[in-house]
Order: C-alpha cells, then sequence, then structure tokens
C-alpha cells in the first residue's frame, strides 16, 4: 500500500485536531461571566457534547484500522488499547465544550450568543442538530474519498514531472 493512502486515512484525526487545536491554545479568555455563561448555554442547545460523543468512535474506529494495517498480526491488542482510549478520551469532552465555550464568549457578543440559542432551540435549529452526526460521518467519509483521489492525482502528477526530468519512480 502507498504511504499517502495511510496518511489519508488520518484525515478525520487532522481534521478534528484542526478544529481543537486553535481552541485549546487560546489563553484562558477574559471575558464577562454572562458571556461565558451564555456561551456554555450555546454549547448545550447546539448539541456539542453529543457531537463529541458521535465523533469518538469514528475517530478511534479509523485509527484502530490504520495501526491494524501497520501491525495486522496485534489487531485484538490494538482494539483493546483504542476501547480504553475511546473511554478515557471521552470522559474529557468537558474539556474541549469549556475552551470553545470560552471562544465564543471571547468572539460573540452575548447577544449573538443568545440569538444563536435561541436558534437551535427552534424547528429548523433543532433539525440541524439532530442531522449533525450523520452528517459529520458522511462528511468524513467524503474526505477520505476526496484526499485519495487527490493523492492519486498527486502521485501521477509527480512521477510524470520527474519522469521528464528523467527520473522514474
Amino acid at each position: 500500500m502507498i504511504a499517502y493512502r495511510r496518511l489519508f486515512r488520518f484525515v478525520p484525526v487532522l481534521l478534528l485536531l484542526a478544529f481543537i487545536t486553535p481552541a485549546a491554545a487560546q489563553p484562558k479568555p477574559d471575558v464577562d461571566p454572562n458571556r461565558l455563561a451564555a456561551a456554555r448555554e450555546l454549547m448545550v442547545a447546539a448539541g456539542s457534547a453529543k457531537q463529541f460523543d458521535q465523533i469518538m468512535p469514528v475517530l478511534t474506529a479509523n485509527m484502530t484500522r490504520a495501526f491494524v494495517s501497520l501491525a495486522p498480526h496485534a489487531q485484538k491488542e490494538i482494539t483493546e488499547v483504542m476501547g480504553q482510549m475511546n473511554k478515557r478520551f471521552s470522559e474529557r469532552k468537558g474539556e474541549l465544550i469549556d475552551q470553545i465555550a470560552g471562544l465564543y464568549a471571547q468572539k460573540l457578543t452575548l447577544e449573538e450568543l443568545n440569538e444563536l440559542t435561541r436558534f437551535y432551540s427552534t424547528g429548523a435549529g433543532a433539525k440541524f442538530i439532530a442531522m449533525m452526526p450523520d452528517l459529520m460521518q458522511q462528511s468524513i467519509l467524503l474526505g477520505q474519498k476526496w484526499g485519495e483521489g487527490i493523492g492519486r492525482e498527486i502521485e501521477a502528477e509527480v512521477r510524470r514531472e520527474l519522469r521528464k526530468r528523467g527520473i522514474n519512480i
């Protein structure tokens, strides 16, 4: 198997880290406690914890497959360890929710936070939240397929360009 294919199996991990890392890297915001409380309410209304609960199994399943592809003889052990990681890191979702709430409180006004919370409490907002796990899972699959396709195109282009320069790989 070509290395880029293994890399693109980690696309969901990289996407998740891309969303988590900026929030985690932010210093604790010095914001109005009312805005922070409203941001936490928004996180609840938006179903952020539920979304996280849906992401972790997909994330660990993809990582399990990637590790098993590297060490097929250790599938049982890898699956067991990943199950432990899933449980252990799922318990820490509150840390992420607090960090993101702090970021929202820093970037949005109290009025905007309240308006967003109201939206997520409406029919359209609730429907959107209910659809998010499926949309996220399908988006991850689309991202993987897209990444694999782009990887094949890049590989072909690089080989073609190198051949022009007398290098056959």
